[in-house]
């Protein structure tokens, strides 16, 4: 094999080994998210987004939170859970497991940017209506990355609910049992998509078919 054919191979194993690990490291990031989700973790949870100006979070119907500060509100739990009394930590009836999986990752051809799909489950113990409910649902997360500074970080969160429904009743008789509203006024922004499943509408791909290409 000739030195420049040689060269052109080493570069090209070394891109790829660089694209396995840079959506490893998405794939760390956006679980890390779900588990300081789980308890309340704001800084920590603050400490994944980038700064960038385009960073927002959406989740349902609520608006798109966008900006720096805007993040940092929905993240601050004492607002955003509102039938807790404004504490700043879980109490110990309330569990949210927000596993991330079924992960699809792309790399955009810049190598600092990528999209990325996950189903996020839930199981859950919540207060609803004035007392504790075991719930359980199912979401999707249509998120953008970015890598700055070597460090891929969260610029923005899309998510949208396909159900959450008392564990008693499930998805068929009660698709949707949702928070209580808000304490801060939402945005105004799109809709991320669907309330629940009897839509009969789904999140858009960021990725076109891996086979057919369209």
């Amino acid at each position: 094999m000739k030195t420049n054919e040689l060269e052109a191979r080493i570069k090209t194993l070394e891109a790829r080994v660089q694209a396995a690990e840079d959506i490893e490291a998405i794939k760390k990031l956006q679980k890390a998210y779900a588990y300081y989700v789980e308890h309340w973790e704001s800084d920590q949870l603050v400490g994944l987004f980038s700064h960038s100006s385009d960073v927002s979070v959406e989740i349902n119907d609520s608006g798109e939170f966008k900006g720096w500060e805007a993040v940092q509100d929905v993240f601050d739990f004492s607002v955003h859970c509102p039938a807790y009394g404004g504490v700043k930590k879980p109490p110990g009836e309330f569990l949210t497991v927000l596993p991330a999986i079924a992960g699809i990752v792309d790399l955009g051809s810049d190598g600092k940017t990528a999209k990325g799909r996950w189903y996020n489950y839930l199981y859950g113990a919540q207060r609803r209506g004035g007392e504790n409910r075991a719930l359980i649902g199912l979401g999707i997360w249509e998120n953008d990355y970015i890598k700055e500074d070597g460090i891929w970080k969260i610029l923005k969160i899309y998510s949208s609910e396909v159900f959450c429904s008392p564990l008693d009743q499930g998805w068929v008789k009660c698709p949707s049992m949702q928070d209580p509203p808000l304490r801060i006024k939402p945005p105004p922004g799109r809709n991320a998509g669907f309330s629940d499943y009897t839509s009969g509408q789904t999140m858009p791909y960021h990725y076109k078919n891996p086979v057919t290409g369209k």
